[in-house]
């Protein structure tokens, strides 16, 4: 009996031995950075590579600091966050979503070092990491170029003003938000101008139930704009938008909802 167990532990442990040894699915991007990347933000997790999480991109960047990217897993359900990651990125971490009563979809820009796979994950109620990417080319130097707003004297008295637009068709739940943060968004890479930057927002309904949260990193460009699709209760007519930066600064907006494009209420601005 004692060497029946023996075998059977054996056995249980040489198991574990192949499974944590188990290399990551291949890559479609073919990315030399893809099994760094598995091991540090997928490891001991299923991962598998999934074309309903779409990501669209350009595949060649005319501002390397300002370069958008969408990423749509409505096709994917029970999706519960999506995380944005660059492979060749000094910062490889853009975003993470959590879309709580949204449709999982975003809308954003980020800044690139150079040429980067971009890829979106997907995790799902059943723990698994639904992945979708494209490959973006883009000359060097946007992670270190510092910010536009240092040049600018009232960068300091606009610091987190918000302008926003929602949209929302008669009779429908699912609303088109869209969203400017004024920010410099420095990642403390550019000589001399320590990393500061937005890091949380959160968008909530009339009611203070939380419709989607976002955590975002230093590679998100300046100005931050962001598209979310959140879902509505026929008695909202109005969305809130909190968050706050590194340094502690607050930022707090009321978006009225109405059937057509609208103006923030006074003290806040119309999205451009």
């Amino acid at each position: 009996m004692h060497a029946v167990r023996v075998i059977a532990f054996s056995i249980l442990w040489l198991a574990a031995g192949i499974a944590s040894a188990a290399e990551p699915p291949a890559d479609p991007l073919k990315s030399v950075m893809w099994t760094h990347m598995y091991e540090k933000h997928f490891a001991g997790q299923t991962v598998v590579f999934d074309d309903r999480v779409r990501v669209e991109a350009p595949k060649l960047a005319e501002d390397q600091t300002e370069i958008p990217v969408t990423v749509d897993a409505s096709a994917l359900p029970g999706v519960r966050e999506i995380v944005v990651i660059t492979d060749l990125n000094p910062i490889e971490k853009v975003l993470s979503y959590q879309p709580l009563r949204a449709k999982p979809y975003i809308s954003f820009r980020f800044k690139a070092e150079q040429g980067t796979p971009v890829r979106a994950a997907a995790l799902t109620e059943d723990g698994v990491w639904h992945l979708g990417g494209v490959y973006v080319d883009a000359a060097g130097g946007g992670c270190t170029a510092p910010a536009l707003a240092h040049g600018k004297p009232d960068w300091v008295s606009r610091l987190a003003e918000v302008r926003a637009k929602i949209w929302r068709k008669p009779g429908q739940s699912s609303a088109k938000l869209r969203l400017r943060i004024q920010h410099p968004m420095d990642t403390g890479l550019a000589d001399g101008i320590p990393a500061f930057y937005v890091e949380a927002l959160e968008v909530q309904g009339r009611d203070g139930a939380t419709l989607g949260k976002i955590k975002i990193y230093e590679p998100v460009s300046e100005n931050p704009v962001l598209t979310l699709k959140p879902q509505l209760e026929p008695a909202d007519d109005k969305i809130i938008v909190k968050g706050r930066d590194t340094d502690g600064n607050l930022i707090d907006a009321v978006v009225p909802v109405n059937t057509q494009a609208s103006a923030l209420e006074p003290g806040n601005r119309q999205i451009r």
